[in-house]
C-alpha cells in the first residue's frame, strides 16, 4: 500500500498542472464516494457533510464555511458530472497550453472558479427570483468555462472534430455553451449556470 502511495505521489509531483488538476478532482471524487458509502452504512446522510465542501448560497452561512469558495471547484458527487467536466478540462486544457503556460492554466482555473462562485452568490442574493430559494453548489464547470473562453478568444478559428458534426471552430463552441447558460438562468440548476457565466467572464478578462 505504501508503495502505491509513493508511486502516486511521484506521478503527481512530476505531472504538469493539467494532469495535477485532473488528479485532484478524481481523487476528491473517489474520497467523497468512499466516505459517503461508509456514512451510509451507519445510516448517516452523506449530504450533511458534503455541505462543508460545497459553496452555500446563504451569505449568513458562507462566513463560517469560507473555504468552500475553493473546495467546491474540486468536488463532484455524480459520475457523469465529473466525467464530462474532466473531458472538457483535458480537451481545452491541452489546447490552452499550446498558447499559454501550465502556470497560467492553474491560475486561471482558480480565478474562474472564484469568479463563478461570486456570480452564483450575487445571483442568489440580488434577483427576486431566488428570494425563497437556497442552494449548494459544487463542480469544476465554472473553472473550466474560464479555460474554454480564454482559449476560444486566443484561438477563435482553431478547429476541433466533434462526433457526428465534424470540424467546428472554438468560437462557435464557446458561443453555443454560453447561449445555453443564458437560456438556463431560471432552470433547476440556475445557480450553476450563473457560475458558468462567471467563469466565462474570467476567461474573457484573462
Amino acid at each position: 500500500m505504501a508503495g502505491i502511495i509513493d508511486r502516486l505521489k511521484y506521478q503527481f509531483d512530476g505531472a504538469p498542472t493539467l494532469k495535477r488538476l485532473i488528479f485532484i478532482n478524481v481523487g476528491a471524487f473517489i474520497t467523497i464516494q468512499l466516505v459517503s458509502v461508509i456514512l451510509l452504512l451507519f445510516n448517516i446522510n452523506s449530504m450533511q457533510w458534503l455541505s462543508y465542501v460545497e459553496v452555500p448560497s446563504n451569505l449568513h452561512v458562507l462566513p463560517y464555511r469560507i473555504w468552500t469558495l475553493f473546495t467546491y471547484m474540486f468536488v463532484h458527487n455524480d459520475l457523469w458530472h465529473i466525467l464530462f467536466n474532466m473531458m472538457w478540462l483535458y480537451w481545452f486544457g491541452t489546447i490552452f497550453t499550446q498558447y499559454f503556460s501550465q502556470k497560467h492554466l492553474g491560475t486561471l482555473y482558480v480565478i474562474g472558479g472564484l469568479s463563478g462562485a461570486a456570480l452564483y452568490l450575487l445571483s442568489y442574493n440580488i434577483f427576486p427570483y431566488f428570494a425563497d430559494k437556497q442552494g449548494m453548489m459544487c463542480g469544476a464547470s465554472a473553472a473550466i468555462m474560464a479555460i474554454v473562453f480564454a482559449t476560444a478568444l486566443r484561438a477563435p478559428d482553431y478547429k476541433v472534430n466533434l462526433m457526428f458534426i465534424g470540424e467546428v471552430s472554438l468560437k462557435y463552441i464557446a458561443a453555443f455553451t454560453i447561449m445555453i447558460d443564458l437560456l438556463s438562468m431560471t432552470s433547476a440548476n440556475a445557480g450553476g449556470h450563473f457560475a458558468h457565466i462567471g467563469g466565462a467572464l474570467a476567461g474573457i478578462a484573462f
